[in-house]
């Protein structure tokens, strides 16, 4: 009976002395709110931008919008003579995207809200 009246006081004392706050160093440092936050002024708060994509071919197919890792932002039907323009949101660091038509992969620089690409 003493060795379980032990067991479960030493358990209690783990239990109790490991359940702290944490306490920081420098506490005073933290803002309250974000009104106290101190923020550059050129800081851009987006963590997305738009690009608006004029696409267009001599021929008809699909044309794939996709990162460098390969995942697809978007696809699109391209008929032949006829410019497709697309709304194209992708996150904010992206600087290129990769077009895929009909065999043909073109890396483009996303360094403009309005761009152009002519497949031939």
């Amino acid at each position: 009976m003493k060795n379980i009246a032990f067991i479960i006081t030493i358990a209690l004392t783990i239990v109790f002395t490991s359940c702290k706050k944490d306490r920081f160093e420098n506490e005073d440092q933290v803002p309250a709110n974000m009104e106290e936050l101190t923020v550059p002024s050129n800081f851009d708060w987006k963590t997305t931008k738009d690009v608006q994509l004029t696409l267009s071919a001599s021929s008809n197919g699909i044309v794939e919008v996709n990162n460098n890792q390969g995942i697809s932002y978007q696809k699109a039907f391209l008929s032949s003579g006829q410019p497709y323009t697309m709304k194209l949101t992708v996150p904010s660091y992206e600087k290129t995207v990769k077009l895929k038509f009909l065999g043909q992969a073109v890396d483009i620089e996303l360094n403009s809200a309005s761009l152009q690409h002519n497949f031939n």
